[in-house]
C-alpha cells in the first residue's frame, strides 16, 4: 500500500503541459492582438486556474478558474485585455496595442482538482512598433537606397569615363600612323632618252677616222 501511495502522485507529476502559439508576433500600434495558449492534461480534471502574466515582474493580466466544459466565466483582466476559453485553448486578446505593450507574455496554469500541478508556457514575444518607429525605418530604407543609388551612379560614370578615354586614345594612335602608301618612297621616273640630233651625228662623223675615197 505504501508503494501505491507513492506511485500515484508520481504518475500525476508532469501530466499537465502548456504550449503557446505563436512564439513571436510583430504588430503596429493600434492593431488587435490575439495570443493563444493550449492546455493539455493527460488525465481527467475538474478545475484549474489560468493566468496570463508578463515576464517583467510576472504582472498578472488576466486570471480565471476554469473547468473542462464551461465556457469562459467573467474573468478579471486589466483594461484593454480580454480572456476567452474554448477548451483546451485559452486566448488572450489585446485591444489597440501600444508601444509599452511590447514584452513577453506567458500562460501559467495551475491544476487544482483532482490534484495540484503547475505548468507555464514557452511564452510569446510581442513587439509593437509605433508611427515614429515606422518613420525611422522608412528613413533608414530611403537612406540605404540613396547610398546604393549614389554608388551605382559613381560606378557608371567611372565606366563611361574609362570608355571615352579608351576611344579617344585609339583615335589619336590611328591618326599618328601613316598609311602604307605614304611610307613607301616614291620611285623616280627613268631618265628621259634624248632624241637624236643631226648636228650631233655630224659631229660624231667628223670626229671619226678619215675614210679613203673609193676609186
Amino acid at each position: 500500500m505504501w508503494g501505491l501511495r507513492v506511485l500515484i502522485p508520481l504518475l500525476g507529476a508532469g501530466a499537465l503541459r502548456v504550449s503557446q502559439d505563436p512564439e513571436e508576433m510583430w504588430v503596429t500600434a493600434g492593431d488587435e492582438v490575439a495570443l493563444g495558449c493550449q492546455v493539455l492534461v493527460a488525465e481527467p480534471w475538474d478545475q484549474l486556474r489560468l493566468e496570463w502574466v508578463t515576464d517583467v515582474g510576472y504582472k498578472v493580466l488576466c486570471a480565471a478558474r476554469l473547468n473542462r466544459t464551461t465556457p469562459t466565466p467573467p474573468a478579471p483582466c486589466i483594461p484593454r485585455f480580454h480572456l476567452a476559453w474554448h477548451p483546451p485553448c485559452a486566448t488572450l486578446s489585446l485591444r489597440q496595442a501600444q508601444g509599452n505593450d511590447t514584452g513577453r507574455y506567458l500562460c501559467r496554469v495551475t491544476l487544482e482538482i483532482p490534484h495540484h500541478d503547475t505548468a507555464i508556457g514557452n511564452g510569446t514575444q510581442l513587439s509593437v512598433s509605433t508611427a515614429a518607429d515606422g518613420g525611422h525605418r522608412v528613413g533608414l530604407m530611403w537612406g540605404l537606397a540613396g547610398a546604393l543609388g549614389g554608388t551605382a551612379l559613381l560606378l557608371g560614370l567611372a565606366v563611361l569615363s574609362h570608355w571615352c578615354w579608351r576611344r579617344n586614345s585609339d583615335a589619336i594612335i590611328y591618326t599618328n600612323v601613316m598609311p602604307a602608301s605614304v611610307r613607301v618612297p616614291k620611285l623616280l621616273p627613268p631618265p628621259a632618252v634624248m632624241e637624236s640630233n643631226p648636228y650631233q651625228g655630224g659631229l660624231q662623223h667628223a670626229r671619226g677616222p678619215p675614210v679613203a675615197p673609193r676609186p
